[in-house]
């Protein structure tokens, strides 16, 4: 933790030297100089001979990353997170209370079919695998699509084609392949892909996006009920790869604004929450299907994209289970049919689809898309929550699968003019998890990163110092909402004006004094620390008071022959930063929409909360006098009660 001191000036050093001049190392660099900084590196990065990454040290430290010459880190400092009204606590991804409810898989991937699925697609194309054809001989089949019926609820099968031949042209974008070879080999399966469709080539060019849209793609990738925390626990490949090698930027002050998967994505995908949209929930009078909501893709389609959305758990459908879902489709592919015949599948291999990883399956439906619409701008969102839905101890599967996807659509330029977001929804909220500090806090603190393509960090440094700096600040979903907006009404500089007053685009600088309140995120889900006074007398206040003195008298020990020895006169005040009550009294939503928050209001409260946060990290923040001069300091330091150590430092 930064040390953070004001002062009111009183002489205290010998000769002309006074202590304004030992403590200028608390003064917080002006916006200018911290951008002067960031276009000096942007212009070292640029310089060809030279391959420099810029990393947040944050992202290094919670990630347990070791740093590379070729990095140039952004210390806490260069975010000024002393002066910011929403701080937060400081989580660990090895912490033993957390570790005593996680059993993670140790395999790679799980255990599919040996044999290699005698059918893949290929850019919109049927094909029969060379493998299959050279260990079984010829191989005919039937190729039944797999269609939306009337609504989201049901599917049906198209007219049934045999035979089907190698190269051929999907006529869906799903298809249940039945096969024979010679030798009498069966194989049956269901597939995905992208179906060639004349229109949608077109639509760029018939809808044409506004003159003010930036035009990049929007790849957007998401696992429900995992926290940032866990995120770097069970995908390290991924996250390494993400910050270190893409140059993600990820948003550690990314909070929840409600319970669950619908009040995280509905504010991203309309701007607002359940309750400000029409009434959609089943059973309720007036309700209707969620087509009429301000669906963002909507506003993506108009402006000339293909659109994409799926998500693998028809079972707990985000905008299915306690709404109406859709009427008609919502967007140009939309993955439900495939889903809702992959969920009513018997099979003793429930991650896979032969050979293949379900989770692999869905990686290539977005690349299918990449490669079906090479020129066409692109809105993809899918999410996957087999793997961590019910428990996250099955999400290591995917770190290898990702970061390879990661890496191929890399190499083949995909990302040189597509928004990468990778993204959570939440933290886990079984209520193992929710009995604890830290989970309590990680449920509110999901995962979300933006990587932006190289020419617009390029073009735009200062929109890209803005996102780097609000990466510390209090984010939320109507943020990244408002960050699509700002994609149609782009301006090179800051002029962007937010369609509400509870959101910033992302390349809007966030205020420093923003807080939960502003950002309309209630207190129970509020993971914001609040400074609350404490007594002057507690024995750690009193302790802090000693070694805060001792610290200064170290840091002007160069200057002894200038400075006299300081000590501690006289204590002032003392604040403690703490996480507020409502959160750690919330125990779940008491109704099945999420709305009406349960709180623990007894007898043992109050014991509870104080055995939650026990062993946690604790912030101080003292006032105090010292002698001879006189003079007054404030000083904020991190103090692990476990060791009994206040960690004060000076910034860089």
């Amino acid at each position: 933790m930064t040390i953070q001191i004001r002062r009111r000036f009183r002489r205290c050093c010998l000769g002309r030297t006074a202590i304004y001049l030992l403590i200028s190392f608390a003064i917080s660099s002006t916006a200018i100089c911290s951008y002067n900084f960031y276009l000096n590196i942007l212009s070292e990065q640029r310089n060809e001979k030279f391959k420099l990454f810029i990393i947040d040290e944050k992202d290094l430290n919670d990630g347990q990353i070791e740093p590379t010459k070729n990095m140039q880190l952004l210390h806490e400092d260069y975010f000024n997170i002393t002066n910011l009204a929403c701080r937060y606590p400081k989580l660990t991804i090895n912490n033993p209370e957390i570790w005593k409810y996680l059993d993670p898989v140790t395999k790679s991937q799980p255990d599919c079919e040996k044999s290699t699925n005698w059918v893949y697609v290929d850019n919109g194309t049927f094909r029969l695998s060379q493998q299959a054809l050279q260990k079984h001989g010829p191989i005919v089949c039937a190729y039944r699509p797999i269609l939306r019926s009337k609504d989201d609820f049901t599917t049906m099968e198209g007219a049934r084609l045999f035979p089907v031949v190698d190269k051929m042209p999907l006529v869906s974008d799903f298809f249940r392949a039945d096969c024979r070879a010679r030798d009498g080999s069966i194989y049956s399966n269901i597939h995905s892909g992208i179906m060639f469709d004349a229109g949608l080539h077109m639509r760029h060019i018939w809808n044409p996006m506004v003159k003010t849209h930036l035009g990049y793609n929007v790849l957007m990738f998401g696992f429900d009920s995992v926290s940032r925390m866990t995120f770097m626990r069970f995908l390290p490949k991924t996250f390494s790869y993400l910050i270190k090698e893409l140059g993600g930027v990820v948003l550690k002050g990314y909070n929840i604004v409600g319970d669950g998967t619908p009040a995280a994505l509905l504010p991203i995908l309309t701007g607002q929450t359940e309750q400000e949209l029409p009434e959609a929930r089943r059973g309720h009078t007036g309700a209707e299907t969620v087509d009429r909501f301000p669906w963002i893709w909507k506003k993506f389609k108009d402006n000339g994209y293909i659109t994409q959305w799926a998500e693998d758990l028809q079972v707990v459908g985000t905008f299915q289970m306690r709404l109406k879902g859709f009427h008609e489709p919502p967007v140009d592919h939309y993955g439900r049919p495939f889903y809702l015949v992959a969920e009513s599948m018997r099979t003793s291999k429930p991650y896979c689809f032969g050979s293949i990883t379900r989770f692999q399956s869905m990686l290539n439906w977005i690349r299918d898309l990449f490669e079906m619409y090479p020129s066409q701008p692109k809105f993809s969102f899918v999410f996957h929550s087999q793997y961590s839905h019910d428990s996250n101890n099955a999400l290591p599967y995917a770190d290898d699968e990702l970061v390879e996807f990661l890496k191929l659509m890399h190499k083949r330029g995909y990302f040189d003019n597509t928004m990468l977001i990778l993204m959570t929804d939440h933290g886990a909220r079984f209520s193992s998890l929710r009995k604890t500090y830290q989970g309590k806090l990680e449920e509110r603190l999901p995962f979300m990163s933006i990587r932006m393509p190289k020419k617009f960090q390029d073009e735009y440094p200062h929109l890209m110092y803005n996102l780097r700096l609000n990466s510390h600040r209090l984010t939320t979903p109507f943020d990244l909402h408002e960050t699509f907006e700002h994609l149609f009404e782009f301006r090179s500089s800051d002029s962007y004006q937010s369609k509400s007053n509870r959101s910033y685009s992302l390349f809007q600088l966030i205020p420093e004094n923003r807080t939960c309140l502003h950002a309309d995120v209630e207190q129970h889900w509020c993971a914001c620390l609040n400074w609350n006074h404490i007594s002057i007398d507690e024995p750690v206040i009193k302790e802090f008071g000693q070694q805060a003195v001792e610290f200064l008298n170290k840091f002007v020990s160069d200057s002894k022959n200038q400075c006299a020895k300081l000590n501690l006169y006289r204590i002032h005040k003392a604040n403690q930063l703490e996480t507020n009550e409502h959160l750690l009294k919330f125990v779940d939503s008491s109704d099945k929409d999420g709305r009406v928050p349960r709180f623990r209001n007894n007898t043992l409260t109050n014991n509870l909360i104080k055995n939650l946060t026990v062993n946690q990290t604790k912030y101080y923040q003292v006032q105090f006098e010292t002698i001879p001069g006189h003079a007054l300091f404030e000083l904020t330091a991190e103090y692990n009660p476990l060791n009994d150590t206040f960690h004060m430092r000076k910034k860089r």
